[in-house]
């Protein structure tokens, strides 16, 4: 019996709660906006696509990748970010061009 594969979406999601978890302790005080965390967490589905290959997809095949992008934001949510993420910690990881980045930088914001 072979075990079921887990989905792109899902191993996609797990990679990017953890780049999530970098920023460190929980924000005290100053909490990002709906709006920002919308903005950090497709910024990190965008770099986790872009650093899986995505930059480099076929025409063809850019309509799927947009799919699974919306997918694995979906799957994550932003509850992470407004409950515990700072202010900070989002202008952080809005600003990294890698996710290599934005471990080196964000995890001491």
């Amino acid at each position: 019996m072979s075990a079921k594969r887990p989905s792109a979406a899902s191993l996609a999601s797990a990679a990017l709660l953890a780049a999530l978890s970098l920023a460190g302790a929980p924000a005290c005080g100053n909490k990002p906006s709906a709006s920002d965390c919308d903005k950090v967490v497709r910024h990190l589905v965008d770099l986790e696509a872009a650093e899986a290959g995505g930059g480099s997809v076929p025409a063809n095949q850019k309509a799927e990748l947009e799919q699974r992008k919306r997918a694995v934001f979906q799957a994550v949510g932003t509850t992470y970010c407004t409950d515990e993420m700072s202010a900070d910690q989002v202008k952080c990881a809005l600003e990294a061009k890698t996710l290599a980045e934005l471990s080196e930088k964000c995890d001491k914001s």
